[in-house]
């Protein structure tokens, strides 16, 4: 039903609790991106080197609703009705490497006030607000690496779900939103952008990949920055080289690696007596100096990678 009736009754939002999948966004400014941000932006990085693979925003009941008072809140009166968790999952190179970035936050309702004061602005262009609108307070971001795991088992260790093992972590500050809901039935729940006014369709969805946010929670993200920029420099690497050489890679970077060599040798046979002084202070070299000009380069690749984040 549309919300037409105006009430104060936090029971008001148990209908819209479960899992949702986004299905269609409408956004009121063309160029927006308010589904995934960067992740999702078609002309962003991210989707250069990884394929969208599913996106959610669940509204789930609170696990213990005597102490679910915000932590954001200004006044102890505001209590989360719900916790709002956001997600976008990503896969590269055939799934063998995903990402997963996960807003979890709680959804504390607008009161009358607020919502008086946001509908007679003078600025606001867009619809009224209802008695469903929160404001959800969400964490810092939580963005997991996972690889595809080699051994089978039916043991699941920390970090796997069954298939992948994944590395957590938290960055980035906390946030908060205003969203609305303008319809709902047992199928769908519209939603809408308080302050932007973009329209969401959500739709109820029982796939598995709706259920994956639960384990992945349980995370810990603490002692793995380590770790996970060094997966992230290999994700990039592997990544970066399928999406600008595709498929036919290979053969294009072979080309490619003759007609330097070609050029290189016009340039020795042009420059001899350079090309043999620099020779001849490469054969003088010792050995261990010869590795470390090696790192050296391959740290400055990396390096250059991670820049392009």
């Amino acid at each position: 039903p549309t919300n037409n009736n105006q009430t104060s009754d936090p029971k008001r939002f148990q209908p819209l609790v479960g899992l949702y999948e986004v299905t269609k966004v409408l956004p009121t400014k063309k160029g927006d991106n308010p589904v995934g941000g960067k992740w999702t932006r078609k002309n962003g990085l991210a989707q250069k080197l990884f394929r969208t693979r599913m996106t959610f925003q669940h509204l789930l009941p609170l696990e213990e609703p005597a102490t679910a008072t915000s932590t954001h809140s200004e006044s102890e009166e505001e209590v989360a009705v719900a916790q709002a968790v956001n997600v976008v999952s990503l896969d590269a190179l055939n799934g063998l490497l995903r990402i997963t970035v996960i807003l979890r936050g709680d959804a504390i309702p607008l009161s009358p006030d607020e919502r008086l004061q946001l509908n007679t602005n003078a600025n606001r262009t867009v619809a009224p607000l209802t008695d469903l609108a929160v404001r959800a307070y969400f964490d810092p971001p939580r963005i997991y690496f996972g690889k595809r795991s080699n051994k089978k088992s039916t043991k699941k260790k920390k970090g796997e779900d069954g298939e992948y093992t994944y590395l957590p972590l938290q960055i980035g500050p906390s946030s908060s939103v205003i969203l609305d809901t303008t319809y709902y039935d047992k199928m769908v729940r519209i939603g809408m952008g308080g302050t932007s006014g973009t329209r969401f369709v959500f739709t109820t969805t029982e796939v598995e990949e709706a259920k994956e946010y639960e384990g992945l929670l349980n995370l810990s993200p603490k002692g793995n920055k380590g770790k996970v920029l060094r997966r992230l420099v290999a994700t990039l690497a592997v990544s970066f080289y399928y999406a600008v050489f595709g498929n036919d890679g290979v053969g294009r970077m072979a080309m490619r690696v003759s007609r330097f060599a070609s050029k290189v040798m016009t340039a020795v046979g042009n420059n001899a007596k350079i090309t043999a002084v620099g020779l001849g202070v490469v054969a003088k070299m010792k050995p261990w100096a010869i590795t470390c000009m090696r790192i050296v380069a391959g740290l400055t690749s990396v390096v250059s990678g991670v820049a392009m984040l």
